[in-house]
C-alpha cells in the first residue's frame, strides 16, 4: 500500500510535463495504439477532465519511444494510479504538491532515495 502510494507520486512527478496536443477524445475515438497503450485507463477514460486525458495522451505519444522496461513500469504505474482510492489518490497529489514547494537540493535528495528504495530487493521494501 505505502509502495503504491509512493510510486504513484513520483510517477505522477515525472509525468505532469507530460501535456501534449489538444483534444481530449472519448476512448472509442482514441487511436488503435493509444489504445493499447492506455489499456489499464480503459475503464476511466470518458469520466476523465481534459487535463488528465492530455497528459495521458502524451504518454501514449512517447510511449514508441520508451525502452521495453520503461513501457513496462509505465503501464505499471497507470494500473497503481487506478487501483488507488479517490482519497489515496487526493493523499498522493499532496504529497506531489509538498515535493513540489521543497527546494531543488531537497528535491534531488528525495529522487536519490527513491532511487536507491527501487533497488533494494522486493521482501526489503516497505519493512
Amino acid at each position: 500500500m505505502a509502495r503504491s502510494l509512493l510510486a504513484a507520486a513520483f510517477w505522477l512527478c515525472l509525468s505532469l510535463s507530460a501535456l501534449s496536443e489538444a483534444g481530449q477524445p472519448s476512448w472509442e475515438k482514441l487511436k488503435p495504439q493509444q489504445r493499447e497503450v492506455l489499456a489499464p485507463l480503459a475503464q476511466e477514460w470518458n469520466d476523465m477532465d481534459s487535463a488528465k486525458k492530455k497528459k495521458w495522451l502524451g504518454i501514449a505519444k512517447r510511449y514508441p519511444e520508451m525502452t521495453p522496461s520503461e513501457q513496462q513500469r509505465a503501464q505499471l504505474r497507470m494500473r497503481d494510479w487506478y487501483s488507488l482510492t479517490p482519497e489515496q489518490r487526493e493523499l498522493v497529489r499532496e504529497k506531489y504538491k509538498t515535493i513540489k514547494k521543497m527546494p531543488p537540493d531537497k528535491r534531488r535528495e528525495i529522487k536519490q532515495k527513491w532511487r536507491e528504495y527501487e533497488q533494494l530487493p522486493e521482501v526489503g521494501k516497505g519493512q
